[in-house]
C-alpha cells in the first residue's frame, strides 16, 4: 500500500539516512521535518517546523496529517552536550516535541521512535552489564526516553497505531551541524592535520572500545520493521554487527586521506579544534567546499567525540550491546565498521562537506 512518511529530524544523521533510502521507492511520499532548509538536492518535502510550539506544529503539519508512518528521530540538546542530559528541561523538551509531532498526525499506522544505549546507563561512567539487552531492568535515572516512550506507548494503545523502538550504538552518518557523529569530527581532524602538515593520529585512549552503527544499516532496520511480524511494539539495539578499537580505525583513515599516521596522543577536541575556525575557512574557500563554517558542520560533535574517544569506562569496560534479538525477529544486515567508515568519509566528500582530493 502507498505511504507517507514523515521524517522528524531529518536533517540529523539517522534522518537524513532514511530521507535517502525512502527517495528511492517511487510509491512513498517523504516529508522531511527540520528547522533548518537541506543544503542536498533531494525529492522529499521539507517543512520547516519547531516542533517544541504546539501551535507551529500544528500548522506546519497540516498538510500532512494523512501521514501513515512517523519516523521520529527528532532531538533537543543543549549546548553542553553531556550535562544538557541530565537536564529536566531538556527531557521535557523532548517529551513535548514527540507529544506536538504525534498531536498534528492523526492517520499513523506506525511510529518509529530512536533512543540509544544511554537506555542503558552508557553515559553515567559507571559499569553496565554487558552485553546489554533490551529486556534489562531500567529507568533507573532520569532519562527523556522514558517520557516519550510512555506517552508512545499510551497513544498506541490509544489509536491503534504500531510503533518499533530501536536503540542504535554510536550512530555514523553524512550529516552537517549534528550534535553526535564521529564522521564529521575524523574528517574535519584528518583534514586539519594534513593542512598543518601533521600526521593523524588517535586523540583519545589507545584501546578504547565500542560498537557503531551506520545511519544506513539503520534506516534499513527502521523500513523493515514496518511490516515484519516480530517487531510490532518492540524494542531492538542496532549494530553493524562488529566491536571496534577506535585507535585501530585510524591507519586506514590515515590512509583514506593520503597522510601519516603518529601515535595516539591524548587532546581534547573540543578545545583545541575550535581554534583552528579559520584555517577550515581557508580550506573551504580553495576546495569550495558546501560548509565553511566548522562549527556549523560539527555541532557539538567535538563535545561527543571527547565523551567517546576520552571516556575511562570506554577503556576499562565498554558498553557493548546485543543484537540478537534484532536477528531473531528477522533482520539480516550487517556491515564492517572498517568499510562503513570509509563509505560515510567518501559519502562526505560526495556531498561537498570534505575535500575530494
Amino acid at each position: 500500500m502507498p505511504k507517507k512518511v514523515v521524517v522528524a529530524g531529518a536533517l540529523g544523521v539517522v534522518g537524513r539516512a532514511v530521507i535517502d533510502q525512502l527517495e528511492a521507492d517511487d510509491g512513498t511520499t517523504v516529508v522531511g521535518l527540520s528547522r533548518r532548509s537541506p543544503d542536498f538536492e533531494t525529492s522529499a518535502r521539507f517543512v520547516s517546523v519547531d516542533l517544541r510550539e504546539a501551535e507551529a506544529a500544528r500548522a506546519g503539519l497540516a498538510a500532512h496529517a494523512d501521514a501513515t508512518h512517523l519516523v521520529y528521530a527528532a532531538l533537543h540538546e543543549k549546548p553542553e552536550l553531556f550535562r544538557g542530559w541530565f537536564d529536566p528541561d531538556q527531557i521535557e523538551t523532548n517529551r513535548r516535541m514527540l507529544a506536538n509531532t504525534l498531536d498534528a498526525l492523526t492517520n499513523l499506522e506506525h511510529v518509529t521512535l530512536l533512543q540509544g544505549t544511554k537506555a542503558y546507563g552508557a553515559h553515567l561512567g559507571i559499569p553496565i552489564r554487558i552485553p546489554a539487552k533490551e529486556n534489562a531492568p531500567h529507568r533507573d535515572h532520569d532519562n527523556f526516553y522514558w517520557e516519550q516512550e510512555d506517552l508512545l506507548r499510551a497513544r498506541a494503545e490509544a489509536q491503534g497505531f504500531r510503533f518499533s523502538i530501536f536503540r542504535p550504538q554510536i550512530v555514523c552518518g553524512v550529516a552537517s551541524g549534528s550534535a553526535m557523529n564521529p564522521i564529521a569530527t575524523f574528517g574535519a581532524f584528518a583534514v586539519l592535520q594534513r593542512e598543518r602538515g601533521l600526521p593523524l593520529f588517535h586523540p583519545g585512549h589507545p584501546h578504547a572500545m565500542t560498537e557503531c552503527t551506520d545511519a544506513r544499516l539503520q534506516a534499513r532496520a527502521i523500513m523493515w520493521a514496518w511490516d515484519a511480524p516480530g517487531a510490532v511494539n518492540e524494542t531492538f539495539n542496532v549494530t553493524n554487527g562488529d566491536i571496534t578499537v577506535w585507535s585501530e580505525l585510524f591507519p586506514a583513515i590515515a590512509d583514506f586521506f593520503g597522510m601519516p599516521l603518529g601515535e595516539p596522543a591524548p587532546l581534547r577536541m573540543r578545545e583545541e579544534m575550535p581554534k583552528h575556525n579559520a584555517l577550515w575557512r581557508t580550506i573551504s574557500e580553495r576546495e569550495r567546499l558546501r560548509e565553511p563554517d566548522l562549527d556549523r558542520w560539527i555541532g557539538l560533535s567535538w563535545q561527543y567525540a571527547d565523551a567517546l574517544w576520552s571516556n575511562p569506562t570506554a577503556q576499562e569496560r565498554p558498553a557493548l550491546v546485543s543484537t540478537i534479538k534484532l536477528r531473531q525477529a528477522g533482520f539480516p544486515d550487517c556491515i564492517d565498521t572498517e568499510q562503513s567508515v570509509l563509505e560515510l568519509l567518501q559519502g562526505c566528500r560526495d556531498a561537498g562537506y570534505l575535500p575530494k582530493r
